[in-house]
């Protein structure tokens, strides 16, 4: 990529402020210090990885590790040097405590790592090649599909996301053969939960609400089917049966007539299985040693066992949220609310249980109590990379919830926060920030006509700041461009160019250290508060556009340059941004092809 320096020169009220310069070859690496000391589990894996070099599963596990502690640039050198690794040799090489999954061929894992390493550095078109890379290898992987979902998802294609997730979780429900498993490559054992919740979650996003609900309503049936060996009542013998079952699973040969011999070691399918209405019996038949370990006899057993029901956890508090959000979102509130308390009482501390909550309570006009659910403490079930898309939809609620109480200063507040994050093709946000902007309609009536007045009268500086308060809450960009239109025209008429707010100041001065810092995205977040608060200072839009087309968000990046260019038609380095402009378009076709 060409380089274009952030060394723009920003005008502050007399002052000539420099932004850092960035390379636009590379982002810098989001990694920890070098003098950082790495977490216990990247230290113990790196220290099997000396004493087993040739082992391509340990560098997979590494990659997952580094990316739990945000280091996505190790996670990928990690990755993609397991990919590169002789696997053939790898197999011999297999220990009782590094999940190695025998014979099978857990590459799809290592294009996983990479995809979500990719996602964490906020390159999803590099993460979408990898999974597809994956793919190709792996057509129909369910455990792949989840990360292309997970991807689609955090870049905002809810609609594709769905389709790519529904189509896996029907697949991997619904698939008898175990010989599509084996295709699959390494496959998690919970992965028919995680492909139905994404799925449900991607399809409410997109406003497919029928879809959702009945998405939903085929994960939370799978949470009903029994499994062996789950109740503590069964009888002596079928205990030892069941314990002969779950620890001689590489010995199974059939279950209910499927044969899954030559499937060591690869639970899911396994698992999968065993699954089957409460009540039903689990036919097995078993190729195992006759007389204990040391002997040498082996010796074909058939079992049967009744299928139990198995305990709900908190790790199914999510399922029942997403559950009751779509109930909510067709209409059946009562029913939302039997699953969302539900989902609250198995997991208090679950994102979505308090979201779902929230929700149902909000829509069925309990606010006080719907705030106490959305201003809950969370710290489950968001993931990192999409963590903004999904907390912009509750603060946005929390939004209308406060302005509904009177409370305007801490709803615009909220606001504000919210509505930098909020995704136009996310259905249920829009609709929430459409009800907010209808609540606060009388303020921005207010502001634009004392922007006239003041407009009319010479005051330029001061209806300046009154029509960025009339633009903070624009509700469509026809409005937005009619508001910019008249505000960029009273900033022209001043006899020197309009200076930055205090507030706006600081906020430049605290993206400046982020960029040097090289944290784009939280660096990002500051520049764009301070265009909300100034939204007639010309540079601030060029250089939120170099931000975004650093991070490859070549649609934003576009946007605000063209803003930049119709704010500051005559400005000397206007050629340099046209071109600009062309080459981000350029670099949108090339990643379209890939």
């Amino acid at each position: 990529m060409t380089k274009f320096c952030l060394r723009s020169l920003i005008l502050l009220g007399g002052m000539f402020l420099f932004l850092p310069p960035i390379g636009f070859a590379q982002a810098p690496p989001a990694a920890a210090p070098p003098s950082a000391a790495p977490s216990p589990e990247i230290s113990a894996i790196q220290a099997k990885i000396a004493q087993n070099p040739d082992y391509p599963w340990l560098y997979i596990l590494l990659a997952f590790d580094e990316i739990n502690v945000n280091q996505p640039d190790e996670a990928i050198a990690a990755a993609s040097h397991a990919l590169a690794m002789d696997y053939t040799a790898g197999q011999a090489l297999l220990h009782d405590d590094t999940n190695s999954f025998g014979d099978a061929d857990y590459r799809s894992a290592g294009y996983d790592a990479l995809a979500m390493a990719y996602a964490q550095k906020g390159d999803l078109a590099n993460a979408l090649s990898q999974v597809d890379a994956g793919l190709s290898r792996y057509p129909g992987s369910p455990f792949l599909s989840y990360a292309k979902g997970y991807v689609l998802l955090a870049g905002g294609q809810f609609s594709r996301a769905g389709e790519v997730l529904l189509s896996a979780f029907v697949s991997a429900t619904q698939t008898s053969d175990p010989k599509a498993f084996s295709a699959w490559g390494y496959v998690p054992i919970d992965i028919d939960l995680r492909l139905g919740l994404l799925a449900a979650q991607s399809q409410y996003y997109a406003g497919q609400y029928p879809q959702a609900l009945e998405t939903a309503r085929q994960l939370v049936a799978l949470l009903d089917l029994g499994s062996p060996c789950v109740n503590p009542e069964l009888s002596s013998e079928t205990k030892k049966q069941c314990a002969y079952v779950g620890a001689n699973a590489m010995w199974i040969e059939s279950i209910d007539g499927h044969d899954v011999s030559y499937l060591p070691k690869i639970n899911y399918p396994i698992k999968h299985l065993l699954k089957g209405p409460v009540g039903s019996v689990a036919e097995i038949s078993i190729f195992a040693p006759s007389f204990g370990l040391l002997s040498s006899g082996m010796k074909r057993r058939k079992l049967q066992i009744v299928r139990q029901a198995v305990p709900l956890t908190k790790d199914d508090a999510a399922d029942f949220a997403v559950l009751a959000l779509t109930l909510n979102a067709n209409g059946d509130r009562e029913q939302a609310l039997t699953m969302a308390q539900k989902a609250a009482a198995l997991d208090p501390d679950n994102f979505w249980a308090q979201l779902s909550y929230g929700v149902v309570l909000e829509d069925s006009n309990r606010p006080d109590e719907a705030l106490k659910a959305l201003e809950t403490p969370t710290t489950s079930a968001v993931i990192p990379t999409t963590e903004a898309l999904h907390q912009s939809l509750r603060q946005i609620h929390r939004a209308v919830l406060y302005a509904r109480k009177g409370d305007m200063a801490k709803a615009q507040e909220i606001y504000f926060s919210a509505d930098s994050h909020i995704d136009p093709r996310c259905l249920p946000a829009v609709k929430e920030k459409d009800a907010f902007l209808a609540l606060v309609q009388p303020i921005v009536n207010a502001h634009l006509t004392n922007a006239k007045q003041l407009d009319a009268q010479g005051k330029y500086a001061e209806s300046l700041r009154e029509y960025a308060q009339a633009l903070s809450y624009s509700a469509n960009e026809q409005e937005a461009s009619t508001l910019r239109a008249a505000m960029f025209a009273a900033s022209s008429r001043m006899p020197t160019p309009p200076e930055l707010p205090d507030e706006a100041r600081r906020r430049v001065v605290r993206g400046e250290l982020l960029l040097k810092d090289g944290m784009l995205d939280r660096a990002l977040a500051e520049f764009n508060e301070a265009l909300r608060i100034a939204p007639y200072v010309p540079k601030l839009y060029y250089n939120t556009a170099l931000i975004y087309g650093q991070l490859k968000q070549y649609d934003q990046a576009i946007r605000q340059m063209h803003l930049y260019l119709l704010a500051a038609p005559e400005a000397p380095d206007a050629r340099a941004a046209q071109d600009q402009i062309t080459k981000w378009e350029l670099q949108q076709e090339m990643e379209g092809k890939r």
